[in-house]
């Protein structure tokens, strides 16, 4: 209707025009007698003892009583029959009762190739098949592909790269690891099972005082795992400059006070000494909320916690980890919804160093 301001057909609302309108529930009322909302239109019956006339009205017949319709009644040829409001409706065995018509299994409903058929009482509406959303494009509302790889809705692997297709996606382990998409692993024998062998595997010399693990999640070789008894996941989300992603919970995700879980399995990761994990976090958003980190062998608290977000930077937590009779399997990165709606809390770059940390690390 003019810039930035939009007018819905009739039958229609929302801020695509997307949504049904009831027009049974509008004031004044469309009907005299009684309505029936239908996906996009409506549709007029009377009461039992009335007859619908042509301009939709209810005209009183004493012969319609005596009939005693479910929706009121009509003359054809003299004759006095119930009256079905909808196309989609039909008489029933009585003869004087409304049951509902399936055009979806009947096969009466026509849907486009990418829509599907969705039964309704007395009708039925095209809806957009799953993959595709309705958009308005080109002067007309039409179902077009959803990139799940864009919108971050696909279920890939953290080791691996998803891929758009019309109306679906598809996962595909990145190089190194081997799987459906959906799972990812390292093949047997290449696994890193010590920090040794893993410098040898990336060509590091051994001799290196500092030995280090990359667990970095586009580039890493750690073995990551959603927690599922928390209440939300995190994302991979890309980096500005464009070189691979790391993981992030956005501010709106969840509840204040729902926490979501990622963790670092060290299973196959056993070090000899103490090391010191390393890693870039951001909380950007006011009170977007907490960032904390807990081993596996100290439940009762977190080994560190982060809850202010000054701005958008990134910065470097640093965590020792002590490995003395009981070792540490697992390292949790817990993220907890706080009371803002925009931001993010992310994580990058996991490094884990042997021997403790030091201040220039």
């Amino acid at each position: 209707m003019g810039p930035n301001k939009c007018k819905c057909f009739p039958g229609f609302t929302g801020k695509t025009c997307n949504q049904d309108l009831n027009e049974c529930g509008l004031k004044p009322r469309p009907c005299e007698h009684r309505c029936m909302n239908t996906h996009g239109s409506y549709k007029c019956y009377c009461l039992n003892g009335y007859m619908l006339m042509p301009d939709g009205t209810c005209a009183s017949s004493r012969t319609c009583a005596m009939v005693n319709c479910q929706y009121g009644c009509e003359k054809v040829k003299e004759e006095v029959q119930c009256l079905c409001p909808s196309a989609g409706l039909q008489l029933g065995p009585n003869g004087r009762t409304c049951v509902d018509i399936d055009e979806c299994s009947t096969g009466r409903a026509v849907c486009s190739f990418n829509r599907r058929c969705v039964n309704t009482f007395g009708s039925y509406y095209c809806k957009c098949q799953l993959g595709y959303e309705l958009k308005y494009i080109s002067g007309h509302y039409d179902c077009v592909d959803v990139n799940e790889c864009v919108a971050n809705t696909h279920r890939c692997n953290l080791h691996a790269e998803c891929l758009n297709t019309d109306g679906s996606f598809k996962c595909k382990c990145k190089q190194g690891y081997q799987g459906s998409g959906f799972d990812c692993t390292v093949p047997q024998g290449k696994e890193a099972a010590a920090f040794g062998p893993l410098l040898a595997q990336r060509k590091v010399p051994v001799s290196r005082p500092e030995q280090e693990v990359d667990c970095s999640f586009s580039r890493g070789v750690c073995d990551w795992k959603q927690d599922t008894n928390d209440d939300f996941d995190w994302n991979p989300a890309d980096r500005d400059r464009g070189d691979g992603y790391y993981m992030a919970v956005p501010a709106f995700v969840g509840h204040k006070k729902d926490t979501g879980r990622l963790k670092l399995l060290l299973n196959d990761l056993k070090p000899k000494s103490s090391y010191c994990l390393i890693f870039s976090y951001r909380l950007a958003g006011e009170r977007v909320g907490k960032l904390r980190v807990f081993l596996a062998n100290k439940k009762t608290a977190p080994v560190w916690e982060e809850n202010k977000g000054k701005d958008e930077r990134w910065r470097t937590g640093k965590v020792e980890i002590f490995q003395g009779a009981e070792t540490t399997n697992t390292i949790t990165f817990e993220s907890e919804r706080g009371k803002g709606k925009t931001g993010e809390i992310g994580v990058d770059n996991v490094i884990l160093v042997s021997g403790l940390c030091r201040e220039e690390t």
